[in-house]
């Protein structure tokens, strides 16, 4: 039997990015009950979206890659490739991944994207060097992405007849 974090829908323990000050929570076993510990932790990373569990899963996100620091660019113009973005935000350090977000039915981009750098401190002079730069014809914000919202939902495709 398996007991999911409400927030997060992670295994316990874990470190919960959802939870208010991100709070620890650990998972006691007492057959047939079970109770869950809260505590606060002494000390965690500011601005590091991740979400860590015991428990290996087969599906790719930023969950296998604890170590990768993603931030948040908006108000890029419609033209805006993420190609354009890699080149860009890689003057600053190795970018393992970027992901424009776009429009489910009209595939057109939102005007804002996540990027993920496999160091914190290249993140941290990105984000200083680009933040409220003029960027393919928009100024652009760049910020920390919050915990939990860069989070890509992979379902197994259903075949239709």
């Amino acid at each position: 039997m398996a007991l999911f974090c409400l927030p997060c829908n992670c295994n316990p323990p874990i470190l919960c990015p959802k939870f208010p000050s991100y709070y620890y929570a650990t998972l006691k076993s007492k057959t047939p009950y079970f109770t869950i510990s809260i505590s606060a932790p002494t000390k965690i990373p500011n601005n590091k979206a991740q979400c860590s569990s015991n428990l290996s899963s087969s599906v790719e996100s930023e969950e296998e890659h604890p170590s990768s620091v993603v931030i948040f660019v908006k108000g890029l113009a419609q033209s805006t490739g993420e190609g354009g973005l890699k080149e860009a935000f890689s003057r600053y350090g190795e970018v393992s991944r970027v992901k424009l977000v776009l429009d489910k039915k009209t595939k057109q981009p939102f005007g804002f994207a996540y990027v993920w750098f496999v160091r914190e401190e290249h993140a941290r002079v990105a984000i200083k060097e680009m933040n409220g730069q003029f960027f393919e014809g928009r100024f652009i914000h760049v910020a920390f992405a919050k915990p939990g919202s860069c989070k890509i939902p992979r379902r197994p495709s259903v075949y239709k007849f």
